[in-house]
């Protein structure tokens, strides 16, 4: 999935205002592909949510300074969406290679289901806690 432009980014702005402008676009990202994302059989959309909450953790852990503790938790979160998004992937490559091996082929399965439902479990844990909703709101803070 290709990172959307960042539009208003102004080198004569403070840091932190053009950072919030590139995670707010990286939250929309986030959001726009979480709905298909949660769908079990959606296996392109959860690889595109696998890179996009990636390209918003490494935004943070360079940033996060500036940000506040809402960066921190929000990084912590991404990441433990990159990991089990990536985790599914790792499953989504090898079910096609284990083609014929029964017992393989079970065990992915089941693992893949045990990994999409912590996966959906995430998500909705950081929704409920209002996680991106607090990054977003951190520009709004004049520290």
């Amino acid at each position: 999935m290709k990172a959307c432009r960042v539009k208003g980014l102004d080198p004569e702005m403070p840091l932190r205002v053009n950072t919030m402008l590139i995670v707010r676009a990286r939250l929309d990202e986030l959001r726009s592909v979480a709905d298909r994302a949660l769908d079990p059989g959606a296996v392109a959309a959860q690889h595109d949510m696998r890179i996009v909450a990636k390209r918003l953790r490494y935004l943070l852990e360079i940033t996060e300074t500036c940000l506040g503790e809402e960066a921190k938790v929000a990084r912590d979160a991404a990441e433990e969406l990159q990991s089990v998004l990536g985790a599914i992937h790792d499953c989504d490559v090898a079910l096609p290679r284990a083609k014929g091996i029964e017992a393989l082929e079970v065990q992915l399965r089941v693992r893949r289901e045990q990994l999409f439902r912590r996966f959906c479990g995430v998500w909705q844990l950081e929704v409920g806690r209002g996680t991106w909703a607090a990054l977003e709101l951190t520009g709004t803070d004049p520290r």
